[in-house]
């Protein structure tokens, strides 16, 4: 599935402060410098529980999971909550997908400050009941082997 490379819908746009709406608009052009434009020098990007300290570790990050990944973002919500911005988005992109659900929506928690994000958490939010993402799953038995199996060394 590719998403239409329309960045916000225009009832969600005037929630967004201009650092994030440029982040959205970076992401869909794959233009990794303007996306690292929109950071502070020293800010955070957590990725799915990985940290990306400075805006040369988000470069690295940026030029390999979203423009090398040809992400794409379709902004579904946007929710100011206490001054941060939490947007929801469907993305796509050239990227692994084994065992995510077919539309994969992500909640991107953005924190902004003098016009530049300092700080980006990416969930991957599923309801309470749900299981555990599989590539977690087979990442820990790669690691560890089945539960009743002698610790590797």
């Amino acid at each position: 599935m590719t998403f239409s490379r329309e960045q916000i819908p225009d009832s969600l746009q005037n929630l967004l402060p201009p650092p994030v709406a440029a982040y959205v608009a970076a992401t869909n052009a794959f233009d990794v410098d303007a996306l690292v434009a929109c950071f502070e020098p020293s800010a955070l990007v957590n990725d799915q529980l990985r940290d990306f300290w400075g805006v040369e570790a988000i470069r690295t990050w940026a030029d390999a999971e979203v423009v090398g990944a040809r992400m794409t973002m379709q902004v579904v919500n946007v929710v100011e909550h206490f001054g941060e911005i939490i947007l929801t988005a469907n993305v796509d992109g050239e990227f692994d997908k084994t065992g995510l659900p077919g539309v994969l929506s992500l909640a991107f928690h953005f924190s902004v400050r003098a016009d530049r994000i300092v700080r980006l958490i990416i969930l991957n939010n599923r309801v309470p009941d749900s299981p555990p993402e599989i590539r977690t799953l087979r990442s820990a038995v790669a690691a560890s082997g089945p539960p009743d199996a002698a610790p590797r060394k």
